[in-house]
């Protein structure tokens, strides 16, 4: 978007998400996690974290994904099908190609030489990255793309989009002149039900819990527990530039969104505390979808209100944080390991990492930017 069009609350809230992605990111190693990460603490771990994670889990990627949503009908608009599609492989398919081939393997190595064996890179590269042994001896496949996850499914839904568009396109000559003017409540309540009816299925009867990770078709990395959520919330980002809504869901008033979303947690937490697991989670796919819609439309709402404006450091945050997403792990794998020997609590080291991870990640992608031809990607 042009300066005069930006929608600069947009960007401050991603600033504001790829900071919680890189605190989530410290405490997989320092707290109760349902996953794996490149370094894991020694001593006893924070299992207050897991609340944390919980909540993190139940909304900020489902709004990353909103938010790219909304700007993928501009970009196909402006620049047709063909260079669209080049350009989201330019954007999406190098840093997937630089992290298979080389950033994740890498990571791995590291955690295989500090908890598995000792193994000249080469050999790991070979044998377990790829599970490929020329003795026909069984080695294991752990191949992966880890958090670059969501630049594979942002990728995926490129191509998908330019397809349907095309078509669309070619049955539809002129923009449909439909808007929504607010959103109401007999609107946001079904799409509520219909996402907690549609997660808890795929949880309970197709058996695919929080956690679980399978390669769809057998190269699309992809946690179906929260797929409902994800390719919703996409579709609804591209709804909200073609009906044009969003200004409807960031009127002040939607802040109080924030209430539902944030009780539902606070009551489930507090539930475990007293009852237990068993009522804290009663019907939590329901409790899930009211927490990521009010949270949701509640910071989208925050957001415009109160920082839908810019400054010299917040553009240059704006303007990292998709490289900061990309560079991030490592920063923080990096830090994680550095304070390996160093003798404190588990909590304490968490709050030292994230402090540090914050800005150094930032920092990272930032010099990496100043490579030439490396800001047509990053």
């Amino acid at each position: 978007m042009t300066d005069k069009k930006r929608l600069y609350y947009l960007d401050n809230l991603k600033v504001f998400l790829i900071i919680l992605v890189i605190i989530h990111h410290v405490g997989q190693a320092y707290g109760s996690t349902g996953g794996s990460w490149f370094y894991s603490y020694p001593g006893e771990r924070v299992k207050a974290l897991g609340h944390f994670f919980l909540f993190n889990a139940s909304f900020f990627m489902g709004l990353f994904f909103f938010i790219s949503g909304y700007f993928f009908p501009g970009s196909f608009d402006r620049h047709g099908p063909r260079k669209f599609i080049v350009d989201k492989l330019i954007r999406f398919g190098i840093p997937l190609i630089f992290a298979f081939v080389l950033m994740i393997p890498i990571l791995e190595y590291v955690k295989y030489l500090k908890y598995v064996n000792n193994i000249n890179f080469m050999g790991f590269y070979i044998r377990e990255w790829f599970g490929y042994a020329p003795d026909k001896t069984v080695h294991s496949h752990i191949a992966n793309f880890a958090h670059f996850w969501f630049i594979e499914h942002l990728l995926v839904y490129s191509f998908l989009y330019a397809t349907i568009g095309t078509v669309v396109k070619r049955f539809i000559s002129s923009k449909p002149a439909f808007t929504v003017r607010q959103a109401r409540l007999y609107t946001i309540i079904p799409y509520i039900i219909i996402l907690g009816i549609i997660t808890n299925l795929m949880r309970t009867v197709w058996a695919f819990p929080m956690d679980r990770w399978i390669g769809f078709l057998g190269f699309i990395q992809m946690e179906p527990a929260h797929i409902p959520q994800y390719l919703s919330l996409f579709i609804l980002g591209i709804l909200a530039y073609r009906w044009s809504f969003l200004d409807s869901i960031t009127t002040p008033r939607n802040m109080f969104w924030l209430l539902p979303g944030m009780g539902i947690f606070v009551i489930t937490i507090a539930q475990l505390f007293g009852a237990g697991s068993q009522h804290a989670f009663f019907m939590w796919e329901y409790r899930e979808a009211i927490l990521y819609v009010g949270v949701c439309i509640g910071l989208l709402a925050f957001f415009k209100t109160y920082f839908n404006q810019t400054g010299r450091m917040m553009q240059v945050l704006s303007e990292n944080t998709y490289g900061t997403y990309i560079l991030h792990v490592p920063v923080v794998v990096a830090l994680q390991y550095a304070f390996d020997p160093v003798r404190a609590g588990a909590f304490t080291l968490f709050v030292i990492v994230s402090i540090l991870s914050i800005p150094g990640a930032f920092l990272v992608s930032f010099f990496v930017r100043l490579i030439p031809g490396v800001k047509r990607i990053l």
